[in-house]
């Protein structure tokens, strides 16, 4: 199931140097290479996938049926697609080994931008003798109760923590973490059903929230990549409450070759009260540097712990009263605007870098001096529950100089969360740059202000 794509020892040792000859060089292995990517996720990483394409590479997706990507395959962006019911989890990885030995194909790597998709890639990347990340490390990463026990017995600073298991393991829960607290699904991402809890009252009632509106609600066939629900409680419904952290939400996206750090970059998260869920966010971050570097340095041990030698990480974490720490890490390239924040604000492209680690090439990525730009994006969460009456509110402000982009991410007659029932939906995304941080933050404050949200109360 796999070529005859090798490294010599001389190759790789010339390409552990840098410089544009030997970046050349890099990108020129990556012509003509089939990649295996697992899972596709949301509409939204199109871009990295067609970034892959122009950068000469072949891609096979897997997802399961009726996924945005198997009608992609037939646009043309894939080479094929294996189509494989993504549940049940526990015969998974077999099927998927029977579909990639019946397609007849070779793959001289395999990838994901997925969030979930890192255990099954990784049991995937073994059994076909292709370059990936040890089983227990993106195991424990994807699964915060694990990461959180890595972290202490390494010594690092972490958060109180219990896992809750049921409702009975509640008064426990509070009594070890205290208030406030935050509650959410040890294997979440996109802070789905992620909650601050400040009292066990409202506790129980974000538990019990949370699990009625899952329970007897998954789907248990045709399930693939862009089902949430089915991702996230798919092993079940066992949460985490952790201490809540004081002090603001910053990203730091990192780029690991043969054990070293060779790139790292930090975007601040803007957040909204109560549910915790990114509101937008700016790179480079308007923050003192000394701490942007106590950030970078704290992933490199975070990393180290979980034994990552190689690839793209996404490591979540909040600069608190007592320094760094820990929120949770994503063995892949980030969602949303990091792709693109990352290659216009430092010149680095994650996709082109991370594509020639899961061939086992050695990286040294080439990053701007100083920032070539400042961007900002704003997902304007919905502020109230209802339907959506239009799609047409970001037109006022979709050709302002400054907007590189004004998207809307939901339907007319959609039905939405708003933060006044829970986790709110996303409504849309603004991006724009500026010569400064200031002055971008100002222009985003004053295009807000013309924007009607067209939510009607249900």
């Amino acid at each position: 199931m796999s070529t005859s794509f090798k490294l010599t020892d001389e190759l790789k040792n010339a390409l552990r140097a840098c410089g544009p000859e030997v970046d050349a060089q890099r990108r020129a292995l990556l012509r003509g290479r089939r990649f295996l990517f697992v899972m596709g996720c949301y509409p939204g990483k199109r871009p990295m996938y067609e970034r892959a394409q122009a950068l000469g590479a072949s891609m096979v997706m897997l997802d399961g049926p009726g996924h945005w990507t198997q009608k992609a395959t037939k646009e043309g962006l894939f080479e094929a697609y294996l189509e494989v019911d993504l549940h049940p989890v526990e015969s998974l990885a077999e099927r998927c080994l029977a579909a990639i030995q019946a397609s007849g194909l070779e793959f001289d790597g395999i990838a994901s931008f997925d969030d979930s998709a890192g255990p099954l890639v990784a049991l995937l990347a073994d059994a076909m003798g292709l370059p990936g990340h040890p089983l227990l490390s993106v195991g424990f990463s994807k699964n915060k109760i694990f990461t959180r026990e890595v972290c202490v017995e390494a010594g690092i600073p972490s958060p109180r923590f219990f896992r809750v298991k049921a409702a009975e393991d509640l008064d426990a829960a509070a009594a070890h973490v205290g208030f406030p607290a935050v509650l959410k699904p040890i294997s979440g991402f996109s802070s789905i059903a992620t909650y601050l809890v400040t009292d066990f009252e409202m506790l129980s009632a974000r538990y019990h929230q949370t699990i009625n509106d899952v329970m007897g609600h998954l789907k248990t066939e045709g399930v693939h990549s862009d089902d949430d629900s089915e991702m996230v409680w798919g092993k079940g419904f066992d949460m985490t409450l952790e201490e809540y952290l004081d002090g603001e939400e910053f990203d730091v996206d990192m780029l690991l070759s043969e054990g070293e750090a060779v790139y790292a970059a930090v975007t601040r998260d803007l957040t909204e009260p109560n549910h915790l869920k990114e509101a937008g966010s700016q790179m480079p971050p308007d923050f003192p540097q000394e701490k942007q570097d106590e950030m970078i340095a704290f992933t490199q041990v975070v990393l180290r712990a979980l034994e990552f030698t190689d690839g793209s990480f996404h490591v979540e974490l909040k600069y608190t009263s007592n320094g760094p720490r820990l929120i949770e890490v994503n063995a892949r390239i980030g969602g949303g605007p990091i792709f693109y924040f990352n290659e216009h604000v430092w010149g680095v492209d994650l996709v082109e870098q991370y594509l020639l680690t899961r061939l086992g090439v050695p990286v040294r990525p080439h990053k701007a001096e100083r920032p070539l730009t400042y961007l900002l994006t704003s997902d304007l969460p919905s502020p109230l529950s209802g339907i959506v009456t239009h799609t047409d509110f970001l037109q006022p402000i979709a050709n302002h100089p400054q907007v590189i982009h004004a998207r809307t991410k939901v339907e007319a007659g959609q039905r939405v969360t708003g933060s006044d029932m829970g986790v709110p939906d996303w409504l849309g995304e603004i991006m724009l740059h500026g010569p400064s941080v200031e002055a971008t933050a100002r222009t985003l404050a004053e295009l807000h202000g013309q924007i009607k949200l067209p939510i009607m109360a249900a």
